[in-house]
């Protein structure tokens, strides 16, 4: 199968729309930790979901749309569901320019289910009879750009609101007069006024227990951090109070050599721009005075990339009870437009979420930053997860500030298995090898992402938890993924390995994959025989000590669902050669095996007992015992079935 690079930029396009705070790893039946004073947030992007998702989270009819609501409520302590607007909003004021066979499809699908029932309706009235909240999902940043804009370096830009093309000076600007396309500037009444009309309209309309204001955008990134931030209403004002032209004033061009980015006055500026965001919540609190309203906002003083360093002044917020929960770690993703990141420290940040740049961790901001003001005036916390399996709970047990987490849309039905890691599993890092026999059912639809067979990787809290996993991409071809421990690469630090072929449907085939750093190299082997080979950097592993390994799903969220079957998976600090396919069984007991599972029993605690160490790393198995097994290799015993969502 072939797919265009127009059709893959699309796929990115609403893989990040679909992660866009976010994202929810779950794998582990929560009854027995349910804690419930827990109210997470479920981010629902039903527009993304009917083409990414597969089964019930495909959310395309009032079926699966009920039994989504409530499953995440009772899989995933999910209270309050954020019902995303954008495909109603893209539809009723934006322009849309299609990009090929995938965006038809698209469209046509949308129309499709919306003649037949009202999906958000359909999601409200369940959420009622639940006891969960449903707010609606809205963006104030996000209007799109003109076709010159180049979506990812390559594609013209898919979308932008007709309005802010009829009036276009209600955008950020920078010195020379360019706009920063599709970014409001707050300091204009009518972006204010735009904004919070809308709010309202859709929060009366859909009967809305309140809603959920995101402050990330699709929009191409400034060039430097103090670009933008120079419209008519900010020169005049800071011309009033401090007897300053700003657009004269070299102090604040980055451009010019007199630029000085700690200048007291710069710093005037940042937060000037930072007290018409807060205006802006002031008269949405004003319209909506009796419904909630949650934010996402990033760690750190400033609102940061794409935007600039606009000053996040989220203590006023709480203090005038302008908002009632606050959702810490949103970023927009500097993978949105490759060609454009530059670390964010080099282009003037003083903040940056998706750098780690002068951000608290997660129990700082809990503990000491954001905690102790949120509780005193009542306002909720609540952190931007990729996962809720073990060190979510662990956060949620230990951080008496923390309400919950917000969750990309899970499946209905939680992944069937995971390994919890309390520590690094492998002592060194600097070589690796993982095998093991798999059975593909069924290959994935070139729109619904790529599964996951095995998955210790997620791309949220920065780059802390990317580490390898296994895939099979829509082209039925097996990839390995692992990434670097070099903090300047991020996602650029992932190394791959693909197989030359597809995966052969419906047989069981012998996969290993080999991290060597001594010989530079990652190795992909198939039924004993070597398949692939990648140059690498001299660099180990990165250390996901937390990450928990997911079987069957994406490590950084309940989703890339992986239809088919699982034995005899070891792991192995060594980097290993193969010449033949296993005949029979490991013992355990093999130089440097870490972990190995036979999968021929699940235990009453419904482990997986690791036969390598017995005292560490079991699988906890989820929805079953042994009626999860299948028979196996022959010779093998039993498989582990890992499922997946066909309702």
């Amino acid at each position: 199968m072939k797919i265009s690079i127009s059709t893959c930029l699309i796929l990115n396009f609403i893989f990040l729309l679909w992660f866009c705070v976010a994202p929810s790893t779950f794998g582990e039946n929560l009854e027995e930790h349910r804690n419930h004073s827990v109210e997470n947030l479920i981010n629902v992007s039903w527009g993304d979901q009917i083409m990414i998702a597969r089964g019930d989270a495909q959310l395309d009819t009032p079926d699966r749309v009920k039994r989504s609501v409530k499953s995440w409520l009772d899989n995933y302590d999910g209270k309050t569901v954020l019902w995303r607007m954008s495909a109603i909003s893209m539809k009723r004021f934006f322009e849309r320019r299609q990009s090929g066979d995938f965006t038809k499809t698209y469209l046509k699908k949308v129309e499709k289910v919306e003649k037949i029932f009202s999906p958000a309706t359909v999601a409200r009235k369940e959420a009622r009879k639940n006891g969960q909240n449903f707010l609606l999902y809205m963006t104030i940043f996000d209007h799109g750009a003109p076709l010159t804009d180049l979506y990812g370096g390559n594609t013209p830009f898919p979308f932008q609101d007709r309005y802010v093309i009829e009036h276009p000076d209600i955008q950020a600007v920078d010195l020379e007069g360019n706009y920063h396309n599709g970014v409001l500037e707050m300091a204009h009444p009518e972006a204010r006024k735009l904004m919070i009309n809308r709010i309202v309209s859709f929060v009366e309309e859909f009967d809305s227990d309140g809603v959920y204001i995101c402050s990330r955008t699709h929009s191409l990134p400034a060039l430097h951090a103090d670009q933008f931030g120079f419209g008519k209403p900010i020169v005049d004002e800071y011309q009033q109070r401090y007897g300053v032209n700003i657009l004269q004033d070299s102090r604040f061009n980055y451009k010019s050599r007199d630029y000085r980015s700690n200048d007291p006055a710069v710093e005037k500026w940042r937060r000037l721009r930072g007290e018409y965001l807060v205006q802006f919540y002031r008269e949405l609190r004003e319209a909506l005075p009796n419904k909630i309203i949650y934010t996402g906002i990033p760690r750190g003083r400033y609102l940061g990339p794409p935007y600039g360093n606009l000053y996040l002044d989220w203590e006023t917020l709480v203090q005038e009870s302008l908002v009632d929960g606050l959702v810490l770690g949103a970023y927009s993703g500097k993978q949105l437009h490759p060609p454009l990141y530059k670390p964010h420290n080099q282009i003037g940040y003083q903040s940056s979420e998706d750098d780690s740049l002068n951000i608290p961790s997660v129990e700082e901001a809990m503990e000491e930053v954001y905690g102790p003001l949120c509780q005193q005036y009542n306002v909720k916390l609540f952190y931007n997860s990729a996962a809720y399996g073990s060190l979510e709970k662990k956060r949620l047990k230990n951080l008496e500030a923390l309400n919950g987490f917000m969750l990309v849309t899970p499946a209905s039905v939680p992944g069937r298995g995971a390994i919890t890691f309390d520590g690094p599993m492998l002592r060194k890092n600097r070589e690796m090898t993982i095998e093991a026999f798999i059975y593909v059912n069924k290959m994935p639809d070139s729109h619904q992402g790529t599964p996951r067979i095995l998955s210790k990787y997620s791309h949220y809290e920065g780059d802390l938890h990317r580490g390898w996993e296994w895939i099979v991409d829509a082209d039925g071809r097996f990839r390995y993924r692992v990434n670097l421990a070099n903090d300047q690469l991020g996602m650029q630090g992932d190394q791959v390995v693909k197989s030359q072929e597809p995966l052969q449907l419906r047989r069981w085939i012998h996969v290993a994959t080999v991290f060597d750093m001594p010989q530079r190299e990652i190795r992909l082997y198939l039924d004993g025989k070597l398949d692939q080979t990648q140059r690498i950097a001299a660099c180990p592993i990165r250390v996901t000590a937390e990450q928990d390994l997911h079987l069957g799903r994406y490590g950084g969220s309940d989703s890339n669902q992986f239809d088919g079957m699982i034995d005899e998976l070891r792991i192995v600090e060594r980097a290993l050669k193969f010449k033949r396919v296993p005949t029979r069984p490991y013992r355990g007991d093999e130089p440097g095996t870490v972990c190995l599972y036979h999968f021929d029993k699940i235990g009453p605690t419904f482990n997986v007992t690791n036969a390598a160490d017995p005292q560490q790393f079991p699988i906890k198995v989820i929805g079953g015992g042994d009626s999860l097994l299948v028979d196996s290799v022959s010779g093998f015993g039993r498989a582990f079935d890992m499922g997946t969502e066909e309702k």
